[in-house]
């Protein structure tokens, strides 16, 4: 059985629950329930802010912008004409000028440049992948994700400009400026947002040592210590509940402010969770897993609640009808990826291998371009609903497709520790590379909860099971074949001269 990741599974839930099909929630509660995507959308946000380290980004800063570059700018230009040839073919946007048509294909091909940072790590879990790959994949995805949150709010406040009604008082040149104003009135929020997080958790309880994670991940406290140790574990449990409620008290605030100043929220997010990882004291990498362990305990939860609403305000006509067009986009991006990651290992200086298959690990979609889809919803009412529908319907075949994808460029490439079975895994004695640093197994073990046991640091801290709402647990061996019968397996002949 194919194993998808579970926010597959959140979707269809929301689909089969919604006003469309059992009308279990009717159009009026999905509409109320809206007010809490707020919460969900901030912590998204915060959770991917939280990824990007900047000390260890610059260990390998050539070769991710080199690559994010390429992939970005391919990907942008390629999906920008897939979009405006596609506009033909759906009604919904057929009647439009040629201004609403641009914006559209604009805004549509920046969201086709995201990649979800929290399905990447869910396979990098499963797959106990580490190694310079898995390291320079995660450093990609989560650079490429604050590209297309800043491009996003540019692409927003260009589109006002262009297609909304002006003020005709309103000087020209302020019109001009409001996108980078815009950008850094929310990045100035979430400056603000991460410092009063920071010293709002400094003055709580502190979890103990090693606490965070196992209560991160739902693991219940022992007691076989006696009154004592249940009493201990029991402080342990009240405080870590206590600094999450804050930590999705404030971000939500944050997020709430960015909407109410008209800034972009999700970008305010992002930079809250880069201060929160990027400050240096004392307590820096303890915090760093905390946080880790918290917003994934948060998540578990969010999750749930976001994509569930967002599959149960999907219009299932209308999606249908989009599907043939939603097809073709997908077809493009796979293409613009592919030829964004070669140029971009290639102007770099990258292995050869690795120009083959990374394309394969960037092709998964989730949060962070539901995210913004759903808020391109609400800002236009006009085109925003329809352009909504049609994003799900791409982002739905990128998270079908993607996962399987990822899990064999890592066979692939020998960084995949669990054995799947069809194809041979090569193994990479002592690499050290970002990965060691970024906690996917290869740091030392400064909190046992890294992706590979690794270090307490970057990505280390996440919980052993569960953790980021977006995992999946498996590969389906139909996947795996197709997939070996495509590019060919080159793995066993290449172990076979190793030897």
């Amino acid at each position: 059985m194919m194993k998808l990741p579970q926010i597959t599974g959140y979707l269809v839930s929301g689909i089969v629950c919604g006003p469309y099909l059992l009308g279990i929630l009717s159009h009026e509660s999905v509409s109320d329930l809206n007010i809490i995507e707020g919460a969900c959308l901030a912590i998204i946000g915060l959770a991917a802010g939280a990824e990007l380290h900047l000390t260890e980004l610059s260990r390998s800063k050539r070769q991710v912008l080199g690559i994010t570059f390429g992939i970005c700018a391919v990907t942008w230009v390629f999906c920008y004409g897939a979009f405006e040839y596609t506009s033909a073919m759906l009604p919904q946007f057929a009647a439009m000028d040629v201004a609403h048509v641009a914006a559209v294909a604009s805004l549509g091909a920046t969201l086709m440049m995201a990649r979800s940072p929290a399905s990447a790590i869910a396979v990098l879990k499963e797959m106990e992948g580490k190694g310079p790959f898995s390291s320079l994949v995660m450093a990609v995805v989560v650079v490429k994700d604050v590209v297309v949150i800043i491009s996003y709010a540019v692409n927003v406040e260009l589109i006002r400009m262009a297609i909304l009604p002006t003020d005709t008082d309103r000087p020209q040149l302020l019109s001009m400026v409001l996108p980078v104003l815009s950008v850094a009135l929310s990045i100035s929020l979430g400056v603000c947002g991460g410092l009063v997080l920071a010293m709002a958790l400094r003055n709580l309880p502190h979890v103990p040592a090693g606490a965070g994670a196992a209560l991160g991940g739902g693991a219940a406290a022992g007691v076989g210590g006696g009154s004592a140790a249940a009493a201990a574990a029991a402080a342990a449990s009240n405080a870590f509940k206590l600094r999450q409620a804050v930590v999705l008290g404030i971000a939500t605030l944050t997020f709430q402010l960015a909407h109410h100043f008209d800034a972009e929220p999700l970008l305010a997010c992002v930079t809250m969770g880069l201060v929160l990882v990027n400050r240096r004291h004392e307590r820096a990498d303890k915090d760093k897993e905390e946080l880790h362990a918290m917003v994934n305990g948060i998540m578990a939860l969010t999750n749930v609640a976001f994509f569930g609403l967002a599959g149960a305000s999907l219009k299932l006509g209308a999606l249908t009808d989009m599907l043939g067009a939603a097809l073709v986009v997908f077809g493009v991006r796979l293409g613009a990826i592919w030829l964004g990651s070669w140029l971009g290992c290639t102007s770099t200086a990258t292995s050869a291998e690795y120009r083959r298959l990374f394309w394969m690990s960037m092709v998964t979609q989730a949060g962070v371009a539901m995210g913004l889809a759903r808020l391109a919803g609400t800002r236009f009412p006009d085109w925003g609903p329809h352009f909504q529908t049609f994003m799900m319907a791409i982002i739905l075949l990128n998270l079908l497709v993607g996962p399987p994808l990822f899990r064999q460029a890592l066979v692939r490439v020998g960084e995949a520790r669990a054995a799947l079975g069809l194809l041979p895994v090569k193994d990479h004695h002592g690499a050290r590379s970002l990965g060691g640093a970024l906690g996917l197994g290869g740091g030392p073990g400064g909190g046992g909860a890294g992706l590979g046991g690794g270090g307490s640091g970057g990505l280390g801290g996440l919980k052993e099971s569960g953790g980021t709402g977006e995992d999946g647990v498996g590969v389906d061996g139909v996947v795996n074949a197709a997939v070996g019968l495509v590019l060919g397996d080159h793995t066993q002949d290449k172990s076979d001269r190793d030897q």
